[in-house]
């Protein structure tokens, strides 16, 4: 008969192996509970080619409340030290920023295993494009390097007023914007209730979700005692399991990433005119989300916004798309670096006096320019009796000029798509670049450029 010893032994060697990336995920989950946070049938698992998400541990009915994060265990800036370091008039970002700072990267801080789940200085750095080099960023699309512009002077705002604080407390610059990348990809709006002013602020646990576009995430709100996720739909059968894989993003927010080596693709893999549908493919085959039902382990998804992937790569280091290659819902594809210099300086202003000069686009879901494209169009082919009428009713005064206004921008889609492939040319022939979390991910924004010109031309 073996010894009480022997036995012991035994359950011990049969006892599976926990990773420290499991334990420390494990280890802030209950953190989490214990600052009253409540979680409901989901826990942050990785996911192939995604990092880490929520998936589902039991079914979920639709209006079920998933998560709970209380008031009180939300990150929020520190007051007391922001009016005495004279930083309360700098901005929200920069204040939280600050507090995450000194907080999170005090050596003895109780909020290590907090931020031992949030994404390295490394993961930014392959990710954002605010990290990187100069001669990466010159080759983002024109409608990216705006946004990103104004992000970066933000930052450089940021900073001037964070400085002196910094160095009162030894920290650097490179750390201080890591916290403001963190604070910029994770932060939350908070309105107290009785009438307190609003500020930015953490939630913890709630930002292990994932970005689904428009409809396919689940319901996030404010309550008078804190932030709420409830289900949008039911997770719990097979029925129809097909129909929900459907919008899955190729790329989760950097803000989840653990591996970089994940989102790298060959060259070869993203070519011009090569459909999304063959990109990713195999390894995001099980796993879905949308409107209908699904079994147990599918992930638990939230829309940060009804952002363009621009906006998206911009705020955020990752763009999305779908495994059957159709475009998000919300993407779009900014015009106006190819219609305003053609148009002349009458039409500008002219433009300019009624609202509709800039901000032109076109949706490479539904294969359509936005009104104010049509507006700029007719603009140059129409007289100024038939332009008016067509601003205040949306339709063409005699004969309908929907096929003109086609034809004009079938041209000028044309010869931008000999740029964008020059573009992607001149990007594969960086050796220095080549397999790099940007490289691919430049090459795949490209790609669906292309495409979407492509389809509007051929259509």
């Amino acid at each position: 008969m073996p010894t009480r010893a022997a036995k012991r032994k035994k359950v011990a060697q049969s006892t599976p192996a926990v990773s420290a990336e499991d334990d420390k995920h494990t280890t802030f989950t209950n953190w989490a509970v214990n600052h009253g946070v409540e979680i409901n049938g989901v826990k942050p698992a990785s996911i192939p080619d995604r990092g880490v998400g929520l998936l589902t541990t039991k079914p979920v009915k639709e209006g079920d409340r998933i998560l709970f994060i209380p008031e009180k265990a939300m990150f929020k800036p520190d007051t007391a030290l922001l009016r005495r370091e004279t930083l309360d008039r700098a901005s929200p970002q920069a204040q939280l920023a600050v507090s995450a700072m000194l907080k999170f990267g005090a050596k003895d801080s109780s909020l290590k295993l907090w931020q031992d789940v949030w994404p390295t200085g490394a993961d930014f750095e392959d990710s954002m494009p605010m990290c990187w080099p100069a001669s990466t960023q010159e080759f983002l699309p024109p409608p990216v390097q705006q946004p990103l512009a104004r992000q970066l002077a933000d930052y450089r705002n940021d900073w001037s007023s964070a400085r002196r604080v910094c160095a009162q407390h030894g920290f650097i610059e490179r750390e201080f914007k890591y916290y403001w990348m963190i604070v910029n990809s994770r932060s939350f709006h908070w309105k107290p209730p009785r009438g307190k002013g609003g500020s930015m602020v953490m939630c913890p646990f709630i930002d292990y979700m994932n970005h689904g576009p428009s409809g396919s995430g689940c319901n996030v709100s404010q309550s008078p005692k804190g932030y709420e996720v409830v289900a949008d739909r039911d997770y719990d059968t097979l029925h129809n399991l097909q129909k929900v894989i459907h919008h899955l993003p190729f790329y989760v927010p950097v803000h989840h990433l653990r591996n970089p080596d994940c989102i790298n693709m060959r060259n070869d893999q993203v070519s011009a005119g090569e459909s999304s549908l063959n990109i990713f493919q195999s390894s995001l085959s099980e796993f879905a989300h949308a409107d209908t039902t699904a079994e147990p382990g599918e992930e638990v998804l939230a829309t940060y916004g009804a952002h363009s992937n621009d906006k998206l790569l911009v705020h955020y280091g990752f763009i999305c798309s779908s495994k059957d290659g159709t475009p998000s819902p919300d993407d779009e594809i900014r015009l106006d670096q190819l219609i305003i210099p053609i148009l002349g300086a009458d039409i500008q202003n002219q433009l300019q006096d009624v609202g509709y000069l800039g901000g032109y686009a076109l949706s490479p879901a539904s294969n359509e320019i936005c009104f104010k494209t049509e507006v700029a169009v007719r603009a140059t082919l129409l007289t100024s009796n038939e332009w008016e009428y067509f601003i205040a009713s949306g339709e063409d005064l005699s004969v309908d000029k929907s096929a003109e206004v086609k034809r004009y921008l079938e041209t000028l889609f044309a010869e931008h798509c000999k740029h964008v492939k020059e573009t992607m040319e001149k990007l594969r022939g960086l050796d220095e670049y080549s397999g790099s979390a940007p490289h691919t991910t430049l090459l795949l924004r490209w790609t669906q450029v292309l495409e979407g010109l492509e389809t509007f031309i051929n259509t």
